[in-house]
């Protein structure tokens, strides 16, 4: 079964800037300092919950716990008012190649905003490495990205949009890119809003989803349904296999996906980033089958691109902490009667003997802490991905800990990051 990336080809021109489009996500720019309605609160107050320690609420949970506020609700409504919310965190993205001394060509897909400075008028984008990067063109990445924000990106004659946008990182290991907008005063005079990642790494079959994309590149619009599989890897051919650089995992889902829908955001019925939308089924005999990057690696994908930590080479990549030892996993699935949800634990086990490692040795825990001393990662490991996922956020000089089982008795080991380029 092949999967197809989710782009569309817009123009052979620049000069035809009528296909814009883009996807973005839900969130509150908390830098304002003004204008604060209940969801910038409702936002502001999760992120005291989580200085705390505490779980993130729900906007329902927040209206009963912080107003003591019950009442009877239209669900419906409810999701409807959140939808909306995220369309003013859409972008359609519009990217230009230069394919010889006299052709260009223009393609569609989307972004979601993840970082917003509205007074300055600055915002970080992200996006598919794939919408910004063509094996085929000269060079490879686009030599122009324009971004059109919700209501200007229907097909009319110039419509505003940002131009020089910057490309800051891209993988294509990771199928991700980061676009950074600087002093936009279409951003300074619109209401848009950056979108916040999902606190929790866990995502279940089941789960209610929509995305915000830019299908068929005719503009920002909405699709909703449930996460199909929670994990699964699939192939895309956009780039030359290189390592891992072609095989991705993600999440599948059955809301409406379409060629456009490229680098949009998943979203939670929360309006929270669970991922973002990169490829759909394209054998016919095989309907809903969209994917999504995992948000539990592209929050912190997203860190490692915006910090600059790039290539040593200096190309377009990024530089990312690999667990060094050989390791493999058993599955087994079981009904959590507490939570009334099928969870799947993975038991990630040592190989071979390496550094403090031993054969046979049970990976039970992973602690990465900064220069300071200070925790940035302080996990369980119960899924194998869970491994490449949090040493994302290790760094030079960072210290990870992990911790072992070893017939039976707890043993930590200690190492230094070792880091490999993913371009």
């Amino acid at each position: 079964m092949k999967k197809i990336i989710c782009i569309v080809f817009s123009a052979l021109l620049i000069s035809v800037a009528a296909f814009a489009g883009c996807s973005m996500f839900d969130g509150a720019d908390g830098r304002d300092g003004q204008d604060l309605n209940i969801y910038d609160i409702y936002e502001e107050a999760n992120a005291e919950r989580e200085k705390q320690g505490l779980p993130q609420l729900d906007f329902l949970g927040f209206l009963k716990e912080y107003l003591q506020y019950d009442f009877e609700y239209d669900e419906n409504k409810s999701l409807q008012t959140v939808m909306n919310r995220s369309l003013l965190s859409a972008v359609n993205v519009i990217a230009t190649f230069g394919y010889n001394l006299s052709a260009e060509k223009s393609y569609a897909g989307a972004g979601v905003i993840v970082d917003l400075d509205k007074s300055a008028g600055d915002a970080y984008v992200l996006t598919n490495a794939h919408v910004v990067y063509k094996e085929d063109a000269y060079p490879n990445t686009a030599k122009a990205v324009s971004l059109y924000l919700y209501g200007n990106d229907v097909f009319a004659l110039s419509p505003p949009h940002i131009d020089g946008v910057q490309i800051v990182n891209y993988s294509v290991t990771y199928d991700l890119a980061l676009l950074k907008v600087s002093g936009s005063e279409l951003i300074k005079n619109s209401d848009v809003r950056a979108a916040v990642f999902a606190e929790s790494d866990d995502v279940y079959a089941g789960e209610p989803v929509y995305t915000v994309g830019n299908p068929g590149g005719t503009g920002i619009s909405v699709t909703s349904g449930i996460i199909s599989k929670e994990s699964e890897l699939v192939a895309l051919d956009f780039a030359s296999s290189t390592d891992e650089s072609n095989i991705y995992r993600v999440m599948r889902t059955d809301a409406g996906v379409n060629g456009g829908n490229s680098g949009g955001a998943l979203f939670d019925t929360s309006g929270r980033i669970l991922g973002i939308v990169n490829a759909k089924e394209s054998d016919p005999e095989n309907e809903n089958m969209g994917y999504a990057l995992c948000g539990s690696y592209v929050k912190r994908l997203y860190k490692l691109m915006r910090d600059g930590y790039r290539s040593t080479s200096g190309s377009y990549g990024i530089r990312r902490a690999v667990f060094s030892a050989e390791y493999g996993y058993s599955t087994k699935s079981y009904f959590n009667n507490d939570a009334g949800l099928t969870e799947i634990s993975d038991t990630v086990y040592i190989l071979g003997d390496y550094g403090g490692f031993r054969a046979g040795d049970i990976l039970k825990h992973i602690k990465i802490t900064d220069g300071g001393g200070t925790a940035v990662e302080d996990r369980d490991v119960t899924r194998f991905y869970n491994v490449k996922d949090t040493l994302i956020s290790a760094r030079d000089g960072y210290k990870i800990t992990y911790t072992v089982s070893r017939n039976g008795v707890e043993t930590l080991i200690n190492f230094t990051p070792t880091f490999k380029n993913m371009v």
